[in-house]
């Protein structure tokens, strides 16, 4: 999700550039950022796809075993208990990760995940 006002504040100043404009478009303070300025963002949902080890019942065919992960009483916080152990024992975790670019976010997508927020960002 877009959104229109990008207007340059403190946030975008850095030490190595000018006290008054934004370190990376140059922009003045109280200007709009230019249009391909670093600061300027937008949310977009991303599938996040992670191949792991588990284990399960020797018994449980393919079936009861997503029915465990996706319907049953198991909660995905405790995948990342299993991904931190990984990555401390492994380091990261970019060579069982793949990401995908699904499309823009809407206002909708940003309430029922509740973690980004384009209006939110400082600019």
């Amino acid at each position: 999700m877009k959104r229109d006002n990008w207007i340059v504040t403190n946030y975008s100043v850095r030490p190595a550039g000018k006290s008054d404009e934004c370190f990376y478009c140059k922009k003045k303070l109280g200007e709009e950022h230019a249009l391909d300025c670093v600061i300027r963002s937008r949310t977009v949902i991303v599938d996040f796809t992670i191949r792991m080890v588990t284990h399960e019942p020797e018994n449980w065919d393919k079936e009861q075993i997503e029915f465990h992960y996706n319907e049953g009483s198991w909660c995905s916080d405790n995948f990342l208990d299993d991904l931190e152990r990984r990555s401390k024992k492994m380091g990261c975790s970019c060579d069982i990760t793949d990401a995908k670019f699904v499309r823009e976010a809407t206002e909708e997508d940003e309430n029922n995940f509740g973690t980004v927020f384009v209006k939110e960002f400082e600019s």
